[in-house]
């Protein structure tokens, strides 16, 4: 396998939205949008997931779970941190490359069954997540 291909992007796995009232964009997502919910948070991190195709999640996260709640303490206005799947196998590759390149990245993020993810910000302080998984919201086996 080349460099270049080992570190090819499959794929939008979730992106993350501020959102300042979590009702109301849950009206507008699901009732007017039609998004189906993959999944919600509650208790101090609230927090609704929806997905908009068959392995792409969507966010919407009020002020209250962004912040110091948030992974590398994300704090958007337009959004809080989104994440790029990557072929299994390849994270600590990209984990390398991006180091390589001088950037500071947060890793040893393992979510179980063969799903990780490393972490950086971008250069106006977002959050990017590049992550390998075995396994979708739903439990369903994620191709790669």
């Amino acid at each position: 396998m080349t460099e270049s291909s080992r570190l090819q992007i499959s794929g939008l796995f979730e992106f993350v939205l501020e959102v300042a009232d979590l009702s109301a964009a849950e009206r507008f997502y699901v009732g007017d949008l039609g998004l189906p919910i993959a999944g919600r948070w509650a208790a101090d991190r609230p927090a609704l997931w929806l997905s908009p195709g068959r392995e792409v999640f969507l966010g919407l996260w009020p002020i209250e779970t962004c912040g110091a709640k948030a992974i590398l303490q994300a704090r958007g206005g337009t959004h809080v941190h989104f994440a790029l799947r990557v072929s299994i196998g390849s994270l600590d590759d990209f984990a390398q490359h991006l180091q390589s390149l001088g950037h500071e990245v947060e890793t040893g993020w393992d979510f179980g069954n063969g799903n990780r993810a490393i972490y950086v910000h971008d250069p106006d302080e977002n959050v990017v997540e590049r992550t390998e998984r075995t396994a979708l919201w739903d439990g369903a086996t994620a191709t790669n």
